[in-house]
This record gives C-alpha cells, structure tokens and sequence, in this order.
C-alpha cells in the first residue's frame, strides 16, 4: 500500500505517538509538509530571526524609555531634596540673624518700658520669654538642616554639616550651662527653664556677636545653602550665558557682608 503525500497533509498522526498521542507543532499546531519545507529550505528560520530582531529592537526601546524615566524620577528626587535642604539652611541663617542682631533690635538688649509720661526706662534685665523662643527657633531649624543634610548626596554639604556638629561639640559644655544639650544623634534640645534662669551674659557670649556659636553655625548655614542651591541650578539645568548658574548664591543673610 502506498502513501500519497499532498501539499497540505497534515503529518500529525505520524508525531503523535511521540507526545503521549496529542497533536505536536509549531505554536501548538499541526505539523505539515509547507512546514517541513519552509524549516527544511531556512525560510522559516529567517522569519524568527527577523521576528526576534524586531523584538529586540521593541526591548531595547523599551529599556531606554524605563532608563529615561527612571533618570527623571531620580532627577526630580534631588532636585526635592536640594530644594528641602537649602530651606531648611535658609531658616537657620533668619534664626540665628535674629539672635546674633545688636543694639536695640538685639533680642539680648536690656528691657526697656514706659512709664505713664510715655518716657522710656531702662532696666536691668531680659525679656527671656522672647530669648528662649529665638534660641528654640535656632536649635529646631539646626535639627532640621541635620535631617536634610544627612540625605544629601553632595560631599561638601556633608562634610559642611559635619563640621557644624564638630563645632557643636566643642561648645558642649558651655551650651550646657545656658540650657542646651547634644543628644545621640547629634541634634539639640533646649530646657526652658534652665535657659531663662542662667547668666545673659554667658548666653551673649555665645548667641551673639561676631565669633560667636551661633555666629559660626550661620555661616555654615550659608554655605550648605549655597551647595544645595548650586545642585538644584545643575539639576535643573539653569546656566547664563557665561556658563555660571544665574541665581545669586551669596544672598543668604547678611553674613555675606562680612566677606566684602
């Protein structure tokens, strides 16, 4: 008995035995001679590898739009950060400005009131409900740019920060006596009641004037809001035409006017 072979038999019958009887092929399908021949002659290996070409095209493509968006993410992460960071500096440059101002605008000035002729009297003495707000304001905006540095990625703001905290150390035992102490993680905490009941004048000594504790935080304030401004002005791509960022870094406080 002879067999006669067709264009299109299906040869599923002849595989079937070799797949516990169920029909075997290409994609789940029939096995048939065009198959045969199109495997046979290359076409149909050339018709994969142009498939998985075109996937590979459609991979790659794929891969660079999740590289695009992943850089966007990551950019618009430090950008957040930056911009977090140089607030927080921003704050503790007013904060400490308010305690290191002299004169009658000197939060440490002596009180002065007036008596019922409208003539001003000086006394001995504080108004130490308004210097334990301001010393309170300063130690929560230091916390605060501690937080921030600490995720910053730039060097010099971390090492800026670092020093910040070197000199803090270094005055531990003198902000002690005024009401302030360093816990383990470095960030300050104030004791109203101590505060209020210590001498002013070492409080002066340290919270206001040039050379000051919080003369020296200040200006290191200053600069770790310089940094995270310059990094947001990379970030953000903000350049003149000289290739300098066109924002003025040196705007944070009056701090600057001693450089001049």
């Amino acid at each position: 008995m002879s067999i006669r072979i067709t264009g299109r038999t299906d040869y599923s019958a002849l595989f079937s035995s070799l797949n516990g009887g169920k029909s075997t092929g290409i994609g789940g399908g029939s096995y048939s001679l065009a198959d045969y021949a199109s495997i046979k002659n290359g076409s149909y290996g050339k018709l994969m590898k142009a498939y998985y070409g075109k996937n590979k095209t459609a991979l790659s493509d794929a891969a660079s739009a999740t590289k695009k968006t992943n850089s966007k993410t990551a950019t618009a992460d430090t950008t957040s950060e930056n911009a977090s960071l140089q607030k927080s500096a921003n704050a503790l440059v007013k904060s400490a400005e308010s305690l290191l101002k002299t004169g009658k605008d000197s939060v440490l000035k002596d009180i002065t009131t007036k008596d019922e002729n409208g003539v001003e009297k000086t006394t001995k003495g504080y108004d130490t409900d308004a210097i334990y707000k301001a010393v309170s304001a300063f130690a929560d905006d230091y916390n605060s740019v501690l937080s921030a540095a600490a995720k910053s990625k730039n060097s010099s703001v971390v090492s800026t920060a670092s020093n910040m905290v070197q000199q803090t150390v270094a005055n531990e035992k003198m902000l002690s006596r005024i009401g302030i102490t360093i816990g383990e993680d470095n960030k300050l905490s104030v004791d109203e009641k101590k505060l209020k009941a210590a001498d002013m004048t070492t409080v002066k000594s340290m919270m206001n004037g040039n050379g000051s504790f919080a003369y020296g935080v200040q200006t290191k304030a200053s600069f770790i809001s310089m940094y995270a401004k310059n990094d947001q002005n990379k970030a953000s791509g903000v350049y003149g035409s000289s290739a300098t960022y066109t924002a003025s870094l040196f705007s944070n406080g009056d701090i600057w006017n001693s450089f001049i």
